[in-house]
């Protein structure tokens, strides 16, 4: 087995192992509720009710349930078997979404598998895109997929966050304070798994899908707010979301929080 194959093995299992703990585990946390509010608003305002979407990375199916709801139709894939149980329990459960609401077992670097099939948009939330360095192979699998005009919403987490920077700096953790920049990644802990990370900056994003999609906005995410998984600090989340809201679509500032979100349009 070939190290990215080991790799990807890896993060399956961490994923798997995640799939039974995870709602419980991070969708209350503050910061995690405030991004699923934000790209929530990106989806109604780019995605149109009747709408086949395709999702790259789906984790439990929390994005594919809002939207199903919201009248789309939502291929969900994502890496962990585990997960797409999840997916399918969670959707089993609501009226009116099943049928809405289909699964498949793939990972980013096999969505190519889909092609024959049109999509009107697609996405993918929370980091599942920092999984891979190969940035540029997921957007011409993707370009195969979207109708001409057909928008894609990443949210990412970029090679610089300001509060991560300036916590570590403060414990003298040097190297964990520039871990982001490392263009081998990192590897993070996930439910006693392993999952190794990349970081892209919005140049970074843009770049790697600028020949077959145009730059439509970029917002940036906890930037002032704490990280989601700054527990200590959540209570600041509330105070400080009306700054984060201001200074969100700014050149600086959009690229110094724990995620950002990235509106790319397909080329016609």
């Amino acid at each position: 087995m070939t190290n990215v194959d080991s790799e990807t093995e890896q993060t399956r299992l961490a994923f798997d192992a995640a799939a039974p703990v995870y709602d419980e585990a991070y969708e209350w946390l503050p910061g995690i509720r405030r991004i699923r509010s934000i790209t929530a608003q990106l989806y109604l305002r780019y995605f149109a009710p009747g709408s086949r979407l395709l999702e790259i990375n789906c984790g439990t199916g929390n994005d594919a349930v809002f939207l199903a709801r919201e009248g789309m139709h939502v291929t969900a894939t994502d890496i962990s078997p585990a997960m797409l149980n999840e997916v399918q329990k969670k959707t089993a459960q609501i009226p009116g979404v099943p049928g809405s609401v289909r699964t498949r077992l793939l990972p980013f670097d096999r969505i190519g598998e889909l092609r024959g099939e049109q999509f009107d948009g697609a996405y993918s939330n929370l980091g599942g895109l920092n999984c891979t360095d190969g940035l540029s192979s997921v957007a011409r699998d993707l370009a195969g997929l979207l109708k001409p005009g057909g928008i894609f919403i990443a949210t990412v987490m970029p090679s610089f966050c300001l509060w991560e920077t300036a916590a570590f700096l403060a414990k003298f953790r040097w190297r964990k304070a520039i871990r982001r920049f490392s263009t081998r990644g990192t590897v993070a802990d996930l439910h006693g798994g392993h999952v190794r990370t990349y970081y892209h900056s919005p140049g970074k994003f843009r770049r790697a899908f600028s020949e077959d999609f145009v730059h439509v906005k970029t917002l940036g995410l906890a930037i002032l707010v704490p990280p989601p998984n700054f527990t200590r600090a959540a209570s600041l989340t509330g105070a400080l979301g009306g700054i984060d809201d201001i200074v969100a679509e700014l050149p600086v500032f959009r690229s110094m929080g724990d995620h950002y979100s990235i509106v790319l349009r397909r080329r016609q």
